[in-house]
C-alpha cells in the first residue's frame, strides 16, 4: 500500500518532525546567509530598499505608479529594516530566514507524504539547489514566496484530510497571502488541483477546494488589475533572449550550474525508467504533486508568454523549486540501498558548490554590478566636505547613481553636487540631477570631487570632464572597478 494512504499512522510518523524541521530550517538559513555581505546589491535589491524606506503614505503613493505586485513585500521589508537596518547582511538575512522557513516546511510536507526520512531528503536537496541559494542571497520576495507556497501545500493536504471549514479557511488565507506576495505564485493552484485529483477524488473535497479557489481568485482581483495596469514595467523582457531550452529547463531550479544539470538529467532518466517502482512505493499523489508543482506553473507561464508576453524570466519560477526538490527526492529514494540515496544527496550538494561560490563573488549580481565597490572606494578615500557626481544615465539599471540609493551611509558628510530631488513616490527609481553644464555655481566652493562613471565613456561624463576642466579641476587618481571607474578630481592650485 502506498505510504500516502496510511492515514491512521500519520500522527506516529510525524513524531520528531518539528525538531527536524527547525534544525534543517536553521541549517538552510545559515547556508544561504553565508557570504551575503560579499556581492554588491543590484538594481532590483536597491529598488527594494528605495521603496521600503518610504513611510506608509509614501509607499502607498509609490504603489499607485509602480510595483503594486510587490507592495506586501515592500511593506514587510519596511518594518524589517526599521529593526535590523538596510545593510546587505540585514536585507538578505530576511531572505535567508525565508529559505529556512521553506526548508522546514519541506520536512513537514515530505513527512506527510511519505515519512520523515523522505522529508529530510527533500529538504536537504532543496537547501542546496542553486536556485534556493540564489533566493537566500537576494533582497526580493522569491525566497518568502517559495516558503509560503510550501506551507500552502501543507495547508491544502491538511484541509483535504480534515475537511473542516477552518482548515479550508486557513488554506484559503495562506494562498491569498502567497499570491499577494508574488502574483505568479497563483499558478500553484494547478498543482493543488493535480494533487487532489489523485489523492482525494470525492466530490465533497473537490467542491470545498473549488469554493476556496473562487474566494482566492476574487480576493486577488485588485492585485491582478493593478499588475495589468503596470505591465509596462516588465517590457524590458521583450529585448532579452530568455526563452530557450536552458532558461526553461535548467535555470528555474539550477541557476547556471551545468554540472548539476548533467547529474539531474541522469537521475531523472533513471527515475523515469523506474517510474512503476516509484509509484508502487510512494503512491501516485506525491508524484503527481511534485511533477505538477515543478512543471505545471512553468508550462502555463510559457503558454501565457507566447500569447500575451513578454512575461517570463527564469527567476520568476523560483516558487517551483520546492516541487523540483520533491521530484529529485522521489527519484533518489527509489534506490533500495540507503547509502546510495545519501550519496546522491551528497553528489547534488557537491555539484551545486561551484555555483554557490560563484553566487557569492564580489561581482556576482547582474553581470557584474559594482555599486558596493563604488561606495567603498569613495567612503575610504573621500574626506568630509568633498563633493561627488555619479553618472545618472536613465537608460540602464547599472547606472552609478544608484550607488547612493543602495549605500547612502558611504556618502555621509559629502556634497551630492548634482542632486535636485527624489521621485521615488512617483514610481521613478531615479533621482533627478542637474546636467554637468548647470553645475557651475555649485562647483565654486568645491576643492575635490569624486566622479563615478561607467568604464565606457558616455556623453554625460564627457560633458562633466569639460565642465571640471573649465573650473580648474584636474584628475589626480583613478580607481577602476568591475564596471565602473571612480576618479578623483582636485583644483589645480590645490593639487
Amino acid at each position: 500500500m502506498p505510504a500516502t494512504l496510511r492515514t491512521p499512522s500519520i500522527p506516529r510518523v510525524l513524531r520528531g518532525v518539528p525538531a527536524l524541521a527547525v534544525l534543517l530550517g536553521l541549517v538552510a538559513a545559515g547556508i544561504s546567509w553565508i557570504g551575503s555581505a560579499i556581492p554588491s546589491f543590484w538594481f532590483d535589491e536597491i529598488a527594494t530598499l528605495m521603496a521600503a524606506r518610504l513611510d506608509g503614505p509614501g509607499l502607498w503613493q509609490f504603489l499607485q505608479h509602480k510595483d503594486a505586485v510587490h507592495g506586501l513585500y515592500y511593506a514587510l521589508i519596511h518594518f524589517w529594516i526599521q529593526v535590523f537596518g538596510d545593510s546587505q547582511v540585514a536585507l538578505r538575512g530576511f531572505s535567508a530566514l525565508a529559505v529556512g522557513l521553506g526548508t522546514a516546511g519541506l520536512v513537514v510536507l515530505g513527512a506527510k507524504l511519505a515519512g520523515p526520512r523522505f522529508g529530510v531528503i527533500a529538504a536537504l536537496i532543496y537547501l542546496v539547489l542553486p536556485r534556493t541559494t540564489f533566493m537566500g542571497i537576494e533582497g526580493r520576495s522569491y525566497a518568502l514566496g517559495a516558503a509560503l507556497v510550501v506551507w500552502g501545500v501543507i495547508a491544502l493536504i491538511s484541509a483535504a484530510r480534515r475537511n473542516t471549514w477552518w482548515s479550508w479557511a486557513l488554506y484559503t488565507v495562506v494562498t491569498i497571502v502567497t499570491i499577494y506576495l508574488f502574483m505568479y505564485a497563483g499558478l500553484i493552484l494547478a498543482a493543488h488541483l493535480a494533487y487532489l485529483l489523485f489523492a482525494h477524488r470525492d466530490r465533497r473535497t473537490l467542491l470545498r477546494w473549488g469554493i476556496s479557489t473562487l474566494i482566492i481568485l476574487a480576493a486577488v482581483i485588485p492585485l491582478v488589475r493593478a499588475g495589468y495596469g503596470q505591465r509596462g514595467q516588465i517590457a524590458w523582457l521583450s529585448g532579452q533572449p530568455i526563452v530557450n531550452a536552458w532558461t526553461t529547463l535548467v535555470e528555474p531550479w539550477l541557476d547556471g550550474s551545468w554540472l548539476l544539470a548533467i547529474l539531474v538529467i541522469v537521475l531523472l532518466v533513471i527515475a523515469g525508467r523506474r517510474l512503476p517502482q516509484i509509484l508502487a512505493r510512494f503512491g501516485t499523489p506525491p508524484v503527481a504533486l511534485a511533477a505538477a508543482w515543478a512543471f505545471g506553473p512553468l508550462i502555463l507561464m510559457l503558454i501565457a508568454n507566447s500569447l500575451f508576453g513578454p512575461l517570463y524570466t527564469s527567476r520568476y519560477m523560483s516558487f517551483t523549486t520546492p516541487g523540483f526538490a520533491l521530484l529529485l527526492a522521489l527519484a533518489a529514494s527509489v534506490f533500495s540501498r540507503r547509502w546510495l540515496v545519501w550519496a546522491l544527496v551528497a553528489a547534488i550538494a557537491l555539484a551545486s558548490l561551484p555555483t554557490y561560490l560563484a553566487q557569492r563573488g564580489p561581482y556576482a549580481k547582474q553581470n557584474g554590478s559594482d555599486f558596493l565597490q563604488t561606495a567603498q572606494t569613495i567612503a575610504v578615500h573621500a574626506s568630509p566636505g568633498d563633493a561627488f557626481f555619479l553618472q545618472n544615465d536613465r537608460t540602464t539599471t547599472i547606472r552609478p547613481r544608484l550607488t547612493v540609493d543602495g549605500y547612502p551611509a558611504a556618502f555621509a558628510g559629502l556634497d551630492d553636487i548634482a542632486f535636485v530631488r527624489s521621485d521615488i513616490e512617483r514610481g521613478i527609481f531615479n533621482d533627478v540631477t542637474l546636467p554637468p553644464r548647470k553645475l557651475g555655481k555649485r562647483l565654486e566652493h568645491v576643492e575635490r570631487i569624486w566622479v563615478a562613471a561607467a568604464l565606457r565613456t558616455t556623453p554625460e561624463i564627457t560633458e562633466m570632464k569639460r565642465e571640471l576642466a573649465r573650473h580648474g579641476f584636474v584628475e589626480r587618481e583613478r580607481y577602476p572597478l568591475g564596471r565602473t571607474v571612480v576618479t578623483e578630481y582636485v583644483r589645480e592650485e590645490t593639487r
